[in-house]
């Protein structure tokens, strides 16, 4: 594994431009609006993810993967690398991100609020995970073309169970916001914290298994 770890910090490298771009567009938002600390850490942290997941369609291009099997590499153990990744590339965008909001609080360009900066490196790193729990298996279980086809059908069937959820709330005046709210008002934030981490932790899991499944069933 630590092979495979090391093939893609390679990979990764060659990225470098991204993370130079991603950090740039930052500091712009940081030096001309204020309210923007979600705003920065989520786009970091996004672009991150998606330099991380991206390293799946250069094993597979012009039979890498077939090659990579020909080491000493197991399907289960390229699986697991990759989930192992994420959370490397989701450690190096929260210290990235951190580093931008400490500058900007230093420069008196973002106000010090230990809640909000806190909150907001928690919900980037939970929203990193679940997108890495969705593409891993989708990226390993399609080749690069058909998995952005796939991704969009997630991403538009998502939308629209949100749209219908939606639409049904209002057809029986139901405000969805004002009752997210009351429920996050009456339960204490730290059982929150806990809560959101277990649910996001059990869907990684889940994920890590159908990769898993997907991997030793596919053919290269």
């Amino acid at each position: 594994m630590k092979g495979l770890l090391i093939k893609d910090f390679q990979l990764l490298k060659k990225q470098k431009m991204l993370v130079v771009i991603s950090v740039f567009i930052s500091l712009v938002f940081l030096y001309s609006n204020t309210s923007s600390i979600l705003f920065i850490v989520g786009y970091i942290t996004s672009m991150f993810s998606f330099a991380s997941v991206s390293t799946i369609p250069f094993d597979q291009h012009s039979n890498g993967m077939s090659f990579l099997l020909t080491l000493p590499v197991s399907r289960s153990s390229y699986a697991k690398e990759k989930y192992l990744l994420m959370l490397f590339t989701m450690a190096g965008s929260l210290a990235v991100s951190f580093v931008l909001l400490l500058a900007g609080v230093c420069t008196g360009r973002v106000p010090f609020d230990p809640d909000l900066l806190l909150g907001g490196l928690l919900s980037s790193a939970l929203c990193s995970a679940l997108v890495h729990a969705f593409m891993i298996p989708l990226q390993l279980k399609f080749e690069a073309e058909k998995s952005r086809i796939a991704i969009i059908v997630v991403i538009g069937f998502a939308y629209a169970v949100i749209f219908g959820v939606t639409a049904l709330a209002r057809h029986f005046h139901v405000d969805v916001s004002a009752l997210l709210e009351s429920l996050v008002s009456r339960t204490d934030t730290a059982v929150l914290i806990l809560f959101l981490c277990a649910a996001v932790a059990g869907i990684l899991g889940l994920s890590l298994l159908v990769s898993l499944h997907v991997v030793k069933k596919k053919e290269y």
